[in-house]
C-alpha cells in the first residue's frame, strides 16, 4: 500500500465518522475508561480540550494519545515547525513536588550524550519541554517526536500474538542496542520495559506527521458530558494495519523505547517498585538490591512473551488465583532451579520465602520443567532456531544478575 492510498485510506476513516450511525452514537454515550476522573483536582491531572493551545500558542492540541497514573498525552501541532508531536502532561504533584520523578533529568542527560551509539536512534528522546500553569497546579509538559502504534497493536496483527521470528530477532537487536545506549553511554536504568512503552516508526508514519493536516488525526465526534467535556478517549493516530504496506516490516520499519518515568540512575534510584509484574527480575520480587541487569531480564522475559504469545511467568498459584511473590519465585525456580545458596543468604529479603537450605516457605505448585517445555510457536520447532533462541534467552534470564550477558554480549548471540 502506497502512501498516498493509506493517507487517502485514513482521511476516508475519519470523514466516515462525520454522518455518526447508530452503533457509533451507542459507543460515545458508553462510559469512557480512561484516568481516574477524581484525579482532575488540585495537584492531579490538566483538563485538556481539543483545540487548547500551550505555551503562548506554540503547541495547538488536535488528540488525545494516551494517558498514564501521572500523565496525558496529547497530539499537537507545533506551529514552528508545523509538524505534529507528541505532547505528555504530568499530573502537578508528579513534579515541582516532594515526589519528582527523574523523568526531565534523564531526558536531559540522554540529551546532552554527544557520543555517537547505533542505540541512540531506539530511544525516544526529548524535544522540548516547558511548565504549564494550570487551575490544578503546575504541570512539566515534555514534547517528543510523534510515533506510530506500540507493540500493543502491532502484535495483534498477528494469530496468537506471537510477532513472527524475522521481525523479532529485527525488535530484539534494536532494543538491545537502546538497553547498550542507555547502560554503557548513559548511565540509565529503564526499568519499565513493556509493549506499551515500545513505539513503532516507519518512513510513513515519519511522511504523516510532518505532511498531514491536522484534520486527519482529529477524533471523531462523540456526545460528552458538558460537565466533564476535557474527558475523552485515547485515538490510535494511524492503526497499525494501516502502516504495514503489504508487508509487516515496511522501509524504515524501527522500534524506539519510551517513557522514562520510573527510570533510574545507575547510583541513584527513583523507587523499588518497578517494573511490570509479571517480567520483573528475581532481585525486583524480593525486593533486594539491584542494578542495570534488571533490564536484561525484563527484555528477555518480553521477548519470550512476544515470540510464544503468552508470558513466561505470571506469577499465579493457578489460573484462578492472584499474583504472589511465592508463586513468582516458585514458577522461576520452576524452570531454573533452586535460588543460589549465596544469593538467598546476600538478599536480605529473601529469608521471607527461603529457608536456610534454600527451599521456598511456600510449597511450590509446579514441578521442575525447562524452558524448552514451553516452546510452542510453529517458528521455533526447527531444532537449530529453537537451540539457538533458548541459549539468548537463557542468557538473559539467570537468577544471578552478574552471570546475566549485558546488552553488548547479548547482540553478538547466534540467534540475531
Amino acid at each position: 500500500m502506497t502512501a498516498n492510498r493509506i493517507f487517502r485510506s485514513i482521511i476516508a476513516r475519519i470523514t466516515s465518522t462525520i454522518a455518526i450511525p447508530r452503533t457509533a452514537q451507542a459507543r460515545s454515550s458508553s462510559p469512557i475508561a480512561e484516568e481516574s476522573l477524581a484525579r482532575y483536582r488540585l495537584g492531579g491531572y490538566h483538563a485538556v480540550r481539543i483545540g487548547d493551545r500551550l505555551q503562548d500558542g506554540h503547541y495547538q492540541v488536535i488528540c488525545k494519545l494516551g494517558y498514564g497514573v501521572y500523565s496525558t498525552v496529547w497530539l499537537v501541532k507545533d506551529s514552528t515547525t508545523k509538524r505534529h508531536v507528541a505532547l505528555k502532561i504530568l499530573t502537578a504533584d508528579a513534579y515541582f513536588g516532594e515526589h519528582d520523578t527523574f523523568e526531565l533529568s534523564i531526558l536531559e542527560h540522554i540529551k546532552s550524550i554527544n557520543e555517537l551509539h547505533p542505540g541512540e536512534a531506539h530511544v525516544l528522546g526529548l524535544l522540548d519541554h516547558f511548565k504549564h500553569e494550570g487551575p490544578h497546579g503546575s504541570h512539566l509538559c515534555l514534547v517528543f517526536k510523534a510515533m506510530g502504534p506500540s507493540l500493543i497493536e502491532y502484535r495483534r496483527l498477528f494469530p496468537l500474538l506471537r510477532i513472527p521470528i524475522p521481525i523479532l530477532k529485527k525488535i530484539a537487536r534494536q532494543m538491545l542496542l537502546a538497553l547498550s545506549f542507555l547502560h554503557t553511554k548513559c548511565g540509565i536504568i529503564h526499568t519499565d520495559i513493556k509493549p506499551s512503552n515500545i513505539l513503532l516508526e516507519t518512513t510513513q508514519t515519519d511522511k504523516f506527521f510532518e505532511r498531514a493536516p491536522s484534520t486527519v488525526f482529529e477524533p471523531s465526534p462523540s456526545a460528552r458530558d458538558p460537565q466533564h467535556d476535557f474527558y475523552m478517549k485515547s485515538e490510535q493516530t494511524i492503526p497499525a494495519n494501516e502502516v504495514l504496506e503489504s508487508v509487516p516490516s515496511p522501509p524504515g520499519f524501527s522500534v524506539r523505547i519510551a517513557d522514562f518515568g520510573t527510570a533510574s540512575y545507575f547510583d541513584k534510584h527513583l523507587t523499588d517498585n518497578i517494573q511490570p509484574v509479571g517480567l520483573r527480575a528475581p532481585e525486583v520480587v524480593l525486593r533486594a538490591e539491584w542494578d542495570y541487569k534488571v533490564d536484561i531480564w525484563n527484555l528477555g522475559c518480553l521477548i519470550w512473551e512476544l515470540a510464544e504469545g503468552a508470558m513466561l511467568f505470571d506469577g499465579c498459584a493457578s489460573p484462578k488465583t492472584p499474583y504472589t511473590a511465592d508463586a513468582h519465585l516458585a514458577q522461576i525456580q520452576g524452570v531454573l532451579g533452586p535460588m543460589p545458596l549465596n544469593l538467598i543468604r546476600q538478599w536480605e529479603n529473601a529469608s521471607k520465602y527461603y529457608n536456610d537450605s534454600g527451599a521456598l516457605l511456600v510449597e511450590s505448585p509446579f514441578p521442575p520443567t525447562s524452558f524448552a517445555a514451553f516452546i510452542n510457536s510453529p517458528e521455533l520447532q526447527d531444532e537449530a532456531e529453537q537451540k539457538q533462541f533458548l541459549e539468548f534467552i537463557g542468557s538473559m534470564l539467570k537468577w544471578d544478575p552478574k552471570e546475566r550477558l549485558d546488552a553488548d554480549g547479548l547482540l553478538k548471540s547466534e540467534w540475531l
